[in-house]
């Protein structure tokens, strides 16, 4: 069916009455059966993990490997030293000059080390006043 407009015909046009959306007709929506719902999985919350962690069996296994590094690193004829900062819980690293065992670098370097024992020096005394 088609539509031809000839030169000189008069069109006219006629609005279309807007109808509110309630009116509109909408496919109804199937009800979910019950097989449908047997069939949907039921997702459980995982358990939080219970981690424990024991200070001191976590400090004497670092002291071990530490020694370990250390006897690894002497066999293989290399002057670095590796050791444990207690006060501040830091692994030092040390490389030496073999023949005079002067320290050519330390990591972190010592002025760090001044730096972080004297802030642990001082934890006390910038807490333990009342404002």
């Amino acid at each position: 069916m088609a539509l031809t407009i000839q030169p000189g015909t008069p069109t006219t046009v006629q609005p279309v009455a807007a109808r509110p959306v309630g009116e509109v007709a909408q496919a109804p929506q199937p009800a979910p059966t019950q097989a449908a719902q047997a069939e949907r999985p039921v997702v459980a919350q995982p358990k939080k993990a219970e981690i424990q962690i024991d200070p001191e069996v976590t400090r004497k296994n670092l002291q071990e490997a530490i020694e370990r590094i250390n006897k690894m690193v002497s066999d293989g004829g290399r002057a670095l030293h590796f050791s444990f900062d207690d006060t501040i819980g830091t692994p030092v690293i040390l490389v030496k000059n073999r023949e005079s065992g002067e320290v050519i670098r330390q990591i972190p370097n010592e002025v760090v080390l001044k730096v972080a024992h004297s802030i642990d020096d001082l934890k006390g005394m910038l807490h333990n006043q009342a404002v």
